[in-house]
């Protein structure tokens, strides 16, 4: 009887070791582009064969979750929460999101393949800059014999060309439809009915639809309101054909999906060239008061200086002095379209904010607190420009509270990007206005310490409703062989700092650098961080991965306690070596909602089609279960959810350090730089 019951004990400790085997904290689902129509949309005119494979899709946010919902303690399906991201075809160079390239641009100087390595000198220092900057200027896969060609997928140089070459559209806005899988957005950008009328004759003939795409696009936030549900964030003009160039009307633009009104986001009324050319971007979006949609960003309100030849690329034969005549030609639509410098145009740009109410324009309104020593161009030096963006919105006690950025004049002496937060003054109740708001630097966070410069910019990513601010710090000299981007959290309520690093974990090293990119009202923080050490300055560029902080007094499940900080991989690891969780590892969390589920952009596995190329119709397991396992195959990008599991158990992976290397040049320095550079923001 004894030996019977050790056999059924030992019966039941398989049983149960099996079923914790298959466990994990979360389910990895892939929101799948594989029906989207992308890969049929034409992207250039060479050679596409293998462009449905060339594509790649990104996680950027997750729709907010209603009520109490937590997946860790009630089961929720994937398809209850939509992931938003964007298609991409080879290099963009510039990332449309961004207010000034970089960042840290406030020169608004970095345009060509010269100034590109220049800037990766200087703020990340790896001995593959010339690498780096070619990517970006003249595309994925460009042809090093003979760059200018056109071979290379994407590229700054191909958007720069485009006025005598047309252009096709290489980064594309999608939202999932509910059944995880993506459908393209459209903004009023792809309908000539969308632009000024008494601006599209000088414009000429729409040159955006069927499978031929002009307008760029990317989603930045969806939610519901009383006035319907919303999708917003940037995108292009389309182009427009006219006398033998094709000319855009801006460069960028915000934009709201509300229900079935596809709304353009103004810049502020004044400058002839800003109301015709002007940028806006649009970042978060908060019901208030009810029945107004307040969605924040940026917008233009001056033109830079444009007498200033570092404003144009090397390589665009333009006569210098007729990028200057743009300022004076801007009331003139007939004069400044039919002028390839003018499609160079750049701005001052402020945090602003529009009232949407569905209606088919909205102007912006500046943020009103800007100091009246901060004008459009820095009086030190006037090629610097005035930069300042709403990045993130909540509600915090029923008020709205908006984090980004905005111009320091650093003793008096130069223009530079700090962290700020922008508040309604006590008192102000009703439809916000121009003059309603209040501007404060996060603390902790000067340019400079001493006489020493120690941060090249600070920017706030995202704010809660509890009033938690977390953000980023690039630092301005290295440290550990790395100019570290460094990551931390703020309470406004409290006035309290805390830096990110070894003191919260090991995994936030000295001298890493990471992204902060969400944080939900639970304190649960979601990003992305260096997983390796090597020196990047004079160095490589260091593989990254997605990580989350617990940073709240309570744990979400037993499996993830309270300041506890996780790899992702670690917490999507079912010890299944040939199941599908092992097809992934994820590279950078984008977004989180209070019932925990999370957005993320992630590497896949597939069998190698040929050159590197994933054959995505087949899909196979990384060789082991560790991080940084080899995958046999060749890798794509994917957007996924992370969908929380009730029966949460965490699994580390193993440091299996000899397992870095990609068979099939799969994940060479030109696919890791499109990875972990793109500069992909937050979202809650």
């Amino acid at each position: 009887m004894r030996h019977k019951m050790f056999k059924f004990s030992t019966l039941a400790i398989v049983i149960a070791s099996v079923t914790q085997a298959q466990a994990a904290v979360y389910d990895v689902v892939e929101v799948s582009g594989d029906a989207s129509g992308v890969d049929a949309l034409q992207y250039y005119d060479k050679n596409n064969s293998d462009l449905a494979s060339q594509v790649q899709f990104y996680g950027q946010g997750i729709s907010p979750s209603t009520g109490t919902e937590n997946c860790f303690e009630t089961s929720c399906s994937s398809t209850s929460y939509k992931v938003f991201g964007e298609s991409r075809f080879g290099s963009d160079g510039i990332d449309i999101r961004d207010e000034i390239p970089y960042q840290l641009d406030n020169f608004q100087q970095i345009n060509d393949e010269w100034s590109l390595e220049r800037h990766c000198s200087s703020a990340y220092g790896f001995n593959t800059c010339d690498t780096w900057a070619e990517t970006r200027f003249f595309g994925v896969g460009y042809n090093s014999d003979n760059p200018e060609d056109g071979s290379g997928y994407g590229g700054l140089r191909r958007e720069q060309f485009a006025w005598q070459n047309n252009y096709y559209a290489n980064t594309l806005p999608f939202l999932d439809n509910g059944a995880d899988a993506f459908e393209r957005v459209t903004t009023f950008a792809n309908d000539v009915a969308g632009y000024d009328s008494s601006v599209t004759p000088s414009l000429g003939t729409l040159v955006d639809g069927g499978d031929h795409v002009s307008a760029n696009g990317a989603v930045s936030a969806v939610g519901t309101s009383t006035l319907g549900d919303y999708t917003l964030g940037v995108t292009s003009s389309a182009y427009f054909a006219n006398n033998n160039h094709y000319a855009r009307q801006f460069n960028k633009r915000g934009f709201v999906n509300l229900d079935a009104s596809k709304v353009s986001l103004l810049p502020v009324a004044g400058n002839d060239l800003v109301k015709n050319m002007g940028q806006t971007l649009a970042w978060d979006a908060v019901e208030y008061p009810a029945g107004n949609l307040l969605v924040v960003g940026s917008a233009a309100f001056a033109p830079s200086n444009l007498n200033d030849n570092i404003k144009l690329p090397d390589d665009v034969p333009i006569n210098r002095g007729d990028l200057n005549n743009c300022v004076n030609n801007g009331a003139t639509p007939g004069t400044i379209f039919n002028s390839w410098a003018c499609q160079f145009s750049v701005f001052a740009n402020e945090a602003a904010f529009w009232n949407v109410d569905g209606s088919a324009t909205s102007e912006a309104q500046l943020v009103a607190a800007r100091a009246s020593d901060r004008p459009a161009l820095d009086p030190d030096d006037n090629n610097r420009s005035f930069q300042a963006s709403a990045r993130a919105v909540s509600l915090v006690d029923g008020k709205p509270v908006m984090v980004g950025y905005t111009t320091d004049s650093v003793d008096n002496d130069y223009y530079a990007v700090r962290a700020a937060i922008f508040k309604l003054k006590d008192g102000v109740t009703g439809t916000p206005t121009a003059e309603s708001w209040t501007v404060s630097y996060i603390p902790n966070l000067n340019i400079e310490q001493g006489n020493d410069r120690i941060y090249r910019y600070t920017i706030a990513t995202d704010i809660n409703d509890q009033n938690k601010v977390i953000g980023v710090a690039k630092r301005a000299k290295s440290t550990e062989r790395s100019y570290a981007e460094m990551m931390y959290l703020y309470d406004a309520t409290s006035n309290s700092f805390k830096w990110l690093d070894s003191s919260v974990s090991s995994i936030f090293f000295a001298g890493a650098n990471g992204y902060p990119s969400a944080i939900n009202n639970n304190d649960q923080i979601v990003g992305w961080v260096d997983a390796e050490t090597v020196n990047q300055v004079n160095g490589r560029q260091r593989r990254q991965r997605a990580f989350t902080y617990l940073a709240g007094s309570d744990a979400v499940t037993d499996a993830l306690p309270a300041k506890s900080t996780w790899m992702l991989d670690d917490l999507t690891n079912d010890d299944n070596i040939n199941g599908d969780a092992n097809q992934f590892r994820i590279a950078q969390a984008t977004g989180i909602n209070d019932a925990g589920v999370i957005s993320a952009t992630a590497l896949k596995c597939y069998e190698d089609s040929g050159n590197g190329v994933p054959d995505k119709s087949r899909p196979i397991p990384y060789k082991t279960l560790s991080k940084n396992a080899e995958c046999e195959g060749a890798e794509g990008i994917v957007a996924v959810k992370l969908i929380p599991r009730v029966d949460a158990q965490v699994q580390p992976r193993a440091d299996d350090e000899s397992s870095v290397s990609r068979k099939g040049g799969s994940i060479g320095i030109v696919t890791l730089s499109l990875l972990v550079l793109l500069g992909l923001r937050r979202r809650k």
